[in-house]
C-alpha cells in the first residue's frame, strides 16, 4: 500500500514485525563443514527466531480466557495495559470478530455461540473518548491485529453511556477500521455524521433514561438517516440507564455486519488531515486548515468522480481500485494515480508527498500534544516559586486532555535545569513557566513568532496586549527540532495567581479536548477566569493569519457569557420561529464536572474581531415542545436561579398551562432537561450555526446607554 496514503494514522503498520537477529535465514540454517548435529541445532534456534520475530502465532493464544495484554505507548514511553478476553478455539475458522468495549458494553461474553475476541481500552478518562484515549484505543485495536487472528472486516465498536457517544466519535474519525457501531444508551454529538455513510450504527436506549435523555438519540438517528446512514434506533418502553432483556440479539446483528474496504461510493469530513482517510481516499492537505475539509466520491464504471471541498491535495489507495483508469474533479479528467495536488486552480498528477523539514501545520491548538507523540513537561526553577511550578507540572502530567477525571498514567516531568538536548529532540514539550522561571522558555521565546517585553506581548500586526495577571499559551515547532512542538504555558501572575492557576494548570490549554480543532488559538491570552484577551493562530505555513478587524473592540457587556447567550437565542429564534430559545445561565454548574456551556467569556479591553473570527464552532441544536404546565415547571426549577436563560424572556403569568410550546435549543441542553424526568415532545434536528453568524449581533450593535 502506497506510504502516502497512510502517513499519520494509527494503523498496523505502525507495529511492524520484528526483523531477525543475526545472521541471514541462510546462513543461520548451515555453513559448510557443519555437522548433521550442528545443522539441526541451527533449524532449530531458525524456527525459535521465526517465532520470536512474527509475535504469538494462532497456537499460542490463549483460547477461552481473560488476561491483559500491554502494547508500548510513544506518548510516554511506557506500556499501556489492556484487558482482552478471548474466545475457545473454533475448528476451521482461521479469523475471529474483534469487539472493542469503551466502557459498559453488552452483556455477552465470548462463547461458542459467539467467538470472538474482545478487549478494553484502559485510557478511558478523558471526556468524550478524545485525544489520548482516540490514541489508546487505536493502539490496542492495531495490537490485537497484528498479534492475534482477526478478521480486519470484522472489528466492531460497542460502548454504554460516555462509551456509546465515545463508540460514535471514534467511529467518525476512522470509520474504514470498523464494520458496525453499537452505542448503548448514548449518542453524543460534534462529530461528522456523513462520515457513517459506509458503516452501520444501531442505537439502543430506554425511553425513560434521566441520565442521557432519548431525545438526542432520537434527533441523532433522524440526522443520520436523513443523510442515508445505515442507522437503526431500538427503545426500550419504561428502561432507565440501561438495555434491559438478553443482550444476544445485540451481538446477533453486530456480527451479521462486515466491513466492505473499498466501496463505489464514499463521504468524509474531517477537522484535520491525520483524519482524512475514508477507505480508498486520503485527504492530504487543505486549503484553509481552520475550516473543515470534506469529499465526496463515486465509481461508475472505470471512472472515479471526486468531489473536495477545501481541499488542495489527495491520494488514492489504486491497490483498492484495480478497475479504474481515471478519475474526474470537476470539469478534469486525469489517469488514475496515487497522487494529485491543486495547483493555479487546477488538479495535477502529483509526486509521493515528501516529509518537510518543519511539521505541517494542523489546526488544534493544545490537542496536537495529545495524539500519541511522546509528551514531555517541563517546569521552571527560577523566580521564587519552583515548588509550586513543580506541583503543577506533576498535576498536568496526569491529564490527556483538560477535563473529567486524571489518567491513571503519567507524562514525565522533568525541571528546566535538567531537560536533555535529546529529549529536545525526541519529544513534545510543554514549558511551564515565565522567561524569567523557566530557562528553557526564556532561550526558545526569542525565536518564536512573538516579541515579549517586559509583561508586554505583540504577535504579527495586532496591537501589543499586557500579559500582568495573565496567562499566556503559546503552540510552535522547536526551532532546533522543528519536527516537535513546544507549548510555552506561562502564568504571569503574582503568588495567588500562581496558587489559583496551579489547581487546575490542565484547563489552561484550550483545544486539549480534541473539541472544535478548527477553532482552537495557537496563541492565547487569558486571565485566571478564563476570560480571553487575545486568540490568534498560524495559517499552514506557520504564519499569523491577519484576520479584519483589529481595530474593533468587542463591546464591554460581553466580558461575561450572558450578552453572547441572548445573541445565540436571538439567532437560534429567526431561524426556527418557534415560541422560546433556551441556554445555559450563569448559575449553571454542569453536569459530571463538564461545563457543556460552549461560550467564552472576553476582556473587552483588549479582544477584538479579529480574535472573534478565529472561531469556527458550528453549534448543534433541537426542536422540541413542552406544555404550559411543564414550561412553568422548568422556568421554576431553572429560570428562576440563573440557571437557564430563555428569549424572549419566559413570563409564566402568560403561560396557558394546556398549550403546547415550541423550544429550540444546544444539543447538549437535553441533558440538564432530563433532570426532569420527562422527555422533550417530538424531538427534531434544528438548524446548526456558524459563530461568524453572531458578528453581526455582536459587534454591529450599539451599546446600550
Amino acid at each position: 500500500m502506497p506510504t502516502s496514503l497512510y502517513r499519520n494514522r494509527t494503523s498496523p503498520e505502525r507495529f511492524p514485525l520484528r526483523p531477525f537477529a543475526g545472521r541471514s535465514f541462510v546462513r543461520t540454517l548451515g555453513m559448510p563443514g557443519d555437522s548433521a548435529r550442528v545443522r539441526f541445532r541451527r533449524f532449530l534456534l531458525t524456527c525459535a527466531l521465526c517465532l520470536l520475530a512474527a509475535g504469538p502465532l494462532h497456537g499460542e493464544v490463549r483460547w477461552n480466557a481473560s488476561f491483559t495484554e500491554n502494547y508500548r505507548s510513544e506518548a510516554d514511553g511506557a506500556d499501556v495495559a489492556f484487558q482482552v478476553q478471548s474466545p475457545p478455539e473454533v475448528e476451521g475458522v482461521e479469523l475471529y470478530p474483534l469487539v472493542v468495549v469503551l466502557n459498559g458494553g453488552p452483556r455477552v461474553s465470548p462463547a461458542d455461540k459467539f467467538p470472538f475476541f474482545q478487549v478494553r481500552p484502559s485510557l478511558n478518562k478523558i471526556w468524550g473518548y478524545r485525544t489520548l484515549s482516540t490514541y489508546d484505543a487505536m493502539q490496542v485495536i492495531a495490537f490485537m491485529k497484528q498479534n492475534y487472528p482477526i478478521d480486519p472486516n470484522r472489528v466492531y465498536l460497542v460502548g454504554s453511556s460516555a462509551g456509546g457517544s465515545g463508540a460514535m466519535h471514534l467511529a467518525s474519525c476512522f470509520p474504514d477500521e470498523f464494520a458496525a457501531v453499537l452505542p448503548l444508551i448514548a449518542a453524543g454529538n460534534n462529530y461528522p455524521l456523513v462520515n457513517f455513510t459506509n458503516l452501520p450504527v444501531a442505537f439502543h436506549h430506554g425511553d425513560r433514561d434521566w441520565v442521557s435523555s432519548v431525545c438526542n438519540v432520537r434527533v441523532q438517528t433522524q440526522r443520520l438517516q436523513a443523510l442515508g446512514c445505515p442507522t437503526l434506533l431500538q427503545e426500550y418502553a419504561g428502561a432507565g440507564h440501561s438495555v434491559p432483556g438478553s443482550h444476544e440479539p445485540l451481538m446477533a446483528w453486530l456480527f451479521a455486519q462486515r466491513r466492505n474496504p473499498a466501496p463505489r461510493s464514499l463521504r468524509h469530513e474531517c477537522e484535520s488531515p491525520s483524519l482524512g482517510r475514508s477507505y480508498w481516499l486520503q485527504i492530504q492537505e487543505f486549503e484553509n486548515p481552520h475550516q473543515r475539509a470534506s469529499v465526496e466520491a463515486q465509481i461508475a464504471s472505470d471512472v472515479a468522480t471526486i468531489r473536495p471541498r477545501n481541499i488542495t491535495a489527495f491520494s488514492l489507495a489504486l491497490h483498492l481500485l484495480p478497475d479504474v483508469k481515471s478519475i474526474r474533479i470537476g470539469d478534469q479528467q486525469l489517469p488514475a494515480r496515487e497522487n494529485y495536488r491543486l495547483d493555479a486552480g487546477r488538479w495535477q498528477i502529483a509526486d509521493v508527498p515528501q516529509k518537510r523539514s518543519t511539521r505541517p501545520y494542523e489546526a488544534g491548538g493544545a490537542a496536537n500534544l495529545y495524539q500519541g507523540e511522546p509528551l514531555l513537561i517541563v517546569y521552571g526553577t527560577g523566580g521564587d516559586h519552583p515548588a509550586q511550578f513543580q506541583a503543577a507540572a506533576q498535576k498536568l502530567a496526569a491529564y490527556g486532555g483538560p477535563i473529567h477525571t486524571p489518567m491513571p498514567r503519567r507524562f514525565a516531568v522533568v525541571a528546566d535545569d535538567a531537560l536533555t538536548r535529546d529529549q529536545q529532540a525526541r519529544c513534545n514539550l510543554i514549558l511551564l513557566g515565565t522567561p524569567q522561571e523557566n530557562r528553557i522558555t526564556a532561550a526558545l521565546l526569542p525565536r518564536l513568532p512573538v516579541s515579549l517585553k517586559g509583561q508586554v506581548l505583540a504577535a504579527g500586526d495586532r496591537l501589543p496586549v499586557r500579559l500582568e495577571d495573565q496567562v499566556m499559551g503559546l503552540l510552535h515547532p522547536h526551532p532546533d527540532h522543528p519536527q516537535r512542538l513546544v507549548y510555552v504555558l506561562a502564568p504571569f501572575t503574582d503568588e495567588a495567581g500562581l496558587t489559583l492557576f496551579g489547581e487546575n494548570p490542565q484547563t489552561f490549554l484550550p483545544g486539549s479536548d480534541g473539541f472544535d480543532r478548527v477553532s482552537q488559538p495557537d496563541l492565547v491570552v487569558q486571565d485566571l477566569q478564563h476570560r480571553i484577551a487575545r486568540q490568534m493562530q498560524f495559517g499552514k505555513d506557520w504564519r499569523w493569519l491577519d484576520l479584519p478587524g483589529s481595530n474593533r473592540p468587542i463591546p464591554s457587556r460581553f466580558a461575561d457569557r450572558v450578552p453572547l447567550a441572548h445573541a445565540c437565542m436571538a439567532l437560534m429564534l429567526g431561524q426556527s420561529h418557534v415560541d422560546f430559545a433556551l441556554w445555559w445561565g450563569p448559575a449553571d454548574k454542569g453536569m459530571w464536572g463538564v461545563d457543556f456551556n460552549p461560550l467564552l467569556a472576553f476582556d473587552p479591553d483588549s479582544y477584538t474581531l479579529a480574535d472573534f473570527r478565529t472561531q469556527h464552532r458550528l453549534c448543534e441544536t433541537m426542536l422540541g415542545s413542552v406544555s404550559g404546565a411543564e414550561l412553568k415547571e422548568i422556568w421554576n426549577r431553572w429560570g428562576s436561579t440563573q440557571e437557564l436563560l430563555s428569549h424572549p424572556q419566559i413570563a409564566l403569568e402568560t403561560l396557558n398551562d394546556d398549550a403546547l410550546y415550541r423550544l429550540h435549543l444546544p444539543m447538549d441542553l437535553y441533558i440538564k432537561l432530563g433532570q426532569r424526568q420527562k422527555n422533550l415532545g417530538d424531538p427534531k434536528p434544528g438548524p446548526a450555526f456558524a459563530a461568524e453568524e453572531l458578528i453581526p449581533r455582536i459587534f454591529e450593535q450599539k451599546e446600550p446607554r
